[in-house]
Parts: C-alpha cells; structure tokens; sequence
C-alpha cells in the first residue's frame, strides 16, 4: 500500500487515542498491511515532521513510547482528506480510458438505445447519440463535474478534467 495511505491511517489511528507502536499496529485494518517493520520508520518520519509528538513512560517495568496526535498531524488528515475528490477522478478517468469499472460501465448501460428508451431520465437526450455515450475520458470527467458540483458542464478542449483552474492560466 502506498506510504501517503499508510501515514493517514495512522495518523488517524493516533487522533482517536494516545497509542503505541504494538497497538497501533493492532488497531489499524489487518488488510492495510501495516507491521511494525513499516510502523516505526513512519513513526519516525511523522515524528520529524512535527506530525506526532512522543513521550516515554514505564509501562511493567519497561520503557514505551507514546505516540499522540499534533496540530501539524491533524492537519496532514485535513489535506489527504482534501484529495479524496482528486484521487476519485484519476480513478474514474482510468477506469473510462480502459472500459473497467463501474464509471465505465454505467456509462456503457446509458449508451444502449433499449436504456435510452427505457429511462427517458437517463443521460442519453437532447439527441446524443450511443456513439457520444461510450464511456471515455471526457465522458467520465464530465459525470464527474456532475456528482461534484451538480453541473453536467464538459471542459473545454483546452481545459484538463482533472485541473481546478483553466490551461491557458498562467503558473507561478
């Protein structure tokens, strides 16, 4: 699993309660696949960037370290939170470029002329045709601008789906 993934989980874990490595590892999803072999070179990392603070306590008569949760950390989740939408359109980008998943193939279900006629709410009106319907990267870009904002605008030729602000924009 990606590290960005793993460090979320983990922060997030962190958020919920003052932890330790062991436990951590136990309170994260077995199907994430964190160890402890990954758990503390990341423990280590969020702590040099500010994003857990540590303290060392007697715990049966041995040393642990406690991980808890900084401002810094919390804002980390903020942002990967943020990209959700992000990673949703590469997704569905994807999956309407190669014809898999469910973007694709809901897309594909729309462009049959037995659903067209079937569902006259369906997307495929206005005289679109099964051809304009098949799922492509424009297509799913454009289902997407609609789950996000409500509006079935497609961007211009010149604009990228995936980019919050027009191609011809100057960049800093």
């Amino acid at each position: 699993m990606k590290r960005g993934f793993l460090e979320a989980c983990v922060l997030a874990t962190i958020d919920r309660r003052e932890s330790y490595g062991y436990q951590i590892v136990k309170d994260v999803p077995l199907t994430l696949g964190l160890t402890e072999s990954t758990l503390y070179p990341l423990l280590k990392r969020l702590e040099a960037a500010q994003c857990i603070a540590v303290r060392t306590a007697e715990h049966n008569g041995r040393l642990r370290k406690y991980y808890r949760i900084t401002e810094a950390g919390r804002l980390r989740i903020a942002e990967f939170v943020a990209e959700r939408s992000e990673v949703l359109a590469i997704y569905d980008y994807v999956e309407a470029a190669t014809g898999r998943g469910s973007m694709a193939q809901s897309l594909s279900a729309e462009a049959t002329p037995d659903a067209a006629h079937a569902h006259p709410a369906s997307s495929v009106q206005g005289g679109a045709t099964a051809r304009e319907t098949q799922p492509t990267p424009q297509n799913a870009a454009s289902a997407l601008a609609t789950r996000q904002n409500g509006s079935s605008s497609r961007p211009s030729a010149d604009q990228s789906p995936f980019s919050p602000r027009p191609a011809n924009a100057s960049s800093i």
